[in-house]
């Protein structure tokens, strides 16, 4: 009942103002009629104090007289009970030892039952000389009464009590009229109290209940609404703010919707799929774009489970595991989407920090199926060279090696067989042409005539969209033609200009004729080279180079390359070094290929370090348990221009230098995607004149 009350209260204003000052009202009746029972009960008290004291110090002479003269207690009787019938009081004559000699109450025969009063209160302090009083139920009539002591003192000692003692009835009946007057008085103060408490509450929150509504009907989304401002109090004050944040939201919610509308513009007009997604799973914003390439329609799913939406096991473990991981958890994904149609995304993740500890995600899908096709269009493009020119190639080394291995002295079999190997770099020559023509076409190195066309005034729409990795990769690839091309060009003229040569009459000089063709053997097997390491590139890329991974000892690598590259390093007077240290952890890796990444590294160390100089190849334990091996030499370093593309395709510092000592200038490009494939890191730190450091970490082997 009382929890149903304070309920019903707490939910007005109105009733709790009321009950404020009703219960003030009643709290001050309570404790004003309290004190003032109190004070008229004390008054009361004390004007029968005073009146007992007056009447007893008037029969002061004659209760001395009766105790000087020793009365018999029948005299005493008569006058106790003669004093006591004008006062209508009590009067009692009592002996120093505490005797009752008479009392107007009690009959002489009953005197001897009377105890002995020597330890009342009033009449104690009597008997010490003061005036005692004491109010307390009588034993005698079992009433409440009033007792006031005098002492009656002769030549200034006590010679016994004169006690008067009042009924308090009379007392009793002033309070209880008193007290019903009061009573009357606090049901008029509560009546009053609740009619005003009323009055007050329904005009003081009148005001009130309109700004309730009308922020009810703000929260609605109407803010048309003003508040009545009737005073210039607090709650006028309250009225003219309300108004003003009504006008200042109704501004400010224009503003957002505006902004809102130009986001979601922005987002729909976005080229990437983005996905906003809360702490419980549900999607907050999905653009048009996500919703093309999820295959979800024009139909907008924002506040819908991201399970029930997005069908994709891919996307529901990237959302899981960024959101897991907190602030630092942003994390980019590549996964093959196939349905509706087969696409590659690119999902970038950041978590999304919202209200309270609550952390949802955004996801940033990028839809790069073109990307990965131009990559591998490259990459089959790489192939596709190497096998056009792999096999005129390999017909003109076979028919110089039966040249050179004897058919040279045999003049028709020889003219024959160097008008084959002529036509044979003739087809090459073409080959080249038309890769050449392609790469300048696709790099706009042509130029094309355009002449205007008359037609009807047209308007345009832009769409803005960031091509700038595609055409990169397309600039690689074209570049990469016009590279390759001319790689091969160079020695292609040569081995051609000494053909003509030959063909022209030097065939008759037998060491001439030798000569020219052991050139044009050594371009045929530099060519070889190049296609070798062209193939050994594609392959790589292309996922065709299958790693048998195994434990493998570093040092035992290290000898093998060093012992291959020593007779080079020997002719050329370069010093071969190796600090591997006792109990280096084996690596993760396939013997063979790593052993390719060593030959690369020290054969280029060897190959730019002048005469004197120093190739050190060391290894050392890395603090994340991966093994670093480092190549350093003393030769004569690279620009720091250049080191940022040092492992592009073809790329050279000294390009001169380079092809004179037999380098494609596709090493570089080979160790970096072997690295990558064995899941390691390639870092180049060089200076110039002073040498170059390459450090590869690679992954540990598993513990047997």
């Amino acid at each position: 009942m009382l929890a149903r009350l304070a309920h019903f209260v707490r939910r007005s204003i109105a009733r709790k103002l009321t009950l404020t000052l009703v219960g003030f009202v009643a709290v001050t009746t309570l404790l004003g009629g309290l004190f003032l029972s109190r004070a008229l009960d004390r008054f009361a008290v004390e004007t029968l104090e005073a009146r007992l004291a007056s009447t007893g110090r008037l029969l002061h002479d004659g209760a001395r007289g009766l105790l000087l003269r020793r009365a018999p207690p029948e005299e005493v009787r008569a006058w106790v009970v003669q004093a006591a019938r004008p006062t209508e009081t009590r009067v009692t004559l009592i002996a120093p030892t505490g005797r009752v000699l008479g009392d107007s109450e009690v009959g002489v025969d009953d005197l001897a039952r009377v105890e002995n009063h020597a330890g009342r209160p009033e009449v104690r302090e009597a008997l010490e000389g003061r005036a005692g009083r004491d109010l307390r139920t009588s034993a005698t009539l079992q009433a409440p009464l009033l007792y006031v002591a005098l002492p009656v003192h002769d030549a200034g000692r006590v010679i016994g009590v004169l006690r008067l003692a009042l009924p308090l009835s009379v007392v009793m009946a002033s309070r209880e009229a008193v007290h019903r007057v009061m009573l009357a008085s606090g049901l008029v103060a509560l009546a009053a109290a609740l009619a005003i408490g009323l009055f007050v509450a329904r005009r003081v929150t009148r005001p009130i209940v309109d700004m309730q509504d009308i922020a009810r009907r703000m929260s609605a989304g109407d803010f048309t609404a003003r508040a009545p401002v009737r005073s210039p109090d607090e709650i006028g004050t309250l009225g003219r703010a309300l108004n003003a944040m009504t006008a200042r939201l109704r501004g400010e919610i224009q503003d957002l919707q505006q902004e809102q509308a130009k986001a979601t513009a922005i987002l729909d007009g976005m080229v990437e799929g983005v996905i906003a997604v809360d702490g419980r799973d549900a999607i907050l914003l999905m653009n048009e774009r996500a919703r093309t390439i999820l295959g979800l329609g024009a139909a907008r799913p924002e506040g819908r489970p991201f399970l029930e939406i997005v069908r994709n096991v891919n996307l529901h473990e990237i959302l899981r595991a960024v959101r897991g991981a907190g602030e630092a958890g942003m994390s980019r994904h590549e996964l093959r989407l196939a349905a509706p149609t087969d696409r590659r995304l690119q999902v970038n993740a950041v978590p999304l920090r919202l209200a309270g500890d609550e952390v949802g995600a955004v996801m940033v899908l990028h839809d790069v199926t073109e990307l990965r096709r131009l990559e591998q269009v490259r990459t089959e493009f790489v192939a596709n060279v190497s096998h056009e020119l792999r096999t005129p190639l390999t017909a003109i080394h076979g028919y110089l090696e039966t040249l050179l291995g004897g058919a040279l002295e045999e003049r028709d079999n020889a003219r024959r067989f160097l008008e084959i190997v002529f036509r044979h770099t003739e087809r090459l020559g073409r080959l080249l042409d038309d890769l050449t023509d392609l790469s300048n076409i696709e790099l706009g190195r042509v130029a094309l005539r355009l002449e205007p066309v008359a037609g009807d005034e047209v308007g345009a729409v832009m769409v803005l969209h960031d091509v700038t990795e595609w055409r990169r990769l397309e600039q690689v690839r074209t570049e990469f033609v016009a590279n390759v091309s001319h790689e091969l060009r160079t020695p292609l003229t040569s081995i051609h200009g000494y053909l003509e040569t030959l063909l022209g009459g030097a065939l008759e000089e037998r060491d001439n004729a030798r000569r020219f063709l052991e050139i044009v053997f050594r371009h045929t097997e530099r060519l070889g080279r190049l296609l070798d390491d062209l193939t050994d590139l594609s392959n790589i890329e292309l996922g065709r180079v299958a790693l048998r991974l195994e434990p493998v000892r570093l040092d035992e690598v290290v000898d093998s390359v060093l012992a291959i590259i020593a007779p080079r390093a020997e002719s050329g007077r370069v010093a071969l070094a190796a600090d591997l240290p006792a109990g280096l952890p084996a690596v993760s890796g396939d013997r063979d290929r790593l052993a390719q990444i060593l030959i690369n590294l020290v054969d280029n160390a060897v190959k730019y370090t002048p005469e004197g100089g120093r190739v050190t190849v060391s290894a050392r334990p890395a603090a994340d348990g991966r093994v670093e091996v480092a190549v350093a030499d003393t030769g004569v370093g690279i620009p720091p221009a250049d080191l940022p593309r040092i492992t592009e395709r073809f790329y050279r510092v000294d390009k001169a230098r380079s092809r004179e000592l037999g380098g494609t200038g596709l090493g570089l490009a080979i160790v970096k995607h072997l690295v990558l494939a064995h899941a390691g890191e390639l870092a180049i730190e060089s200076t110039p004149g002073r040498g170059t450091t390459v450090r590869v970490t690679l992954p540990p082997a598993a513990p047997q």
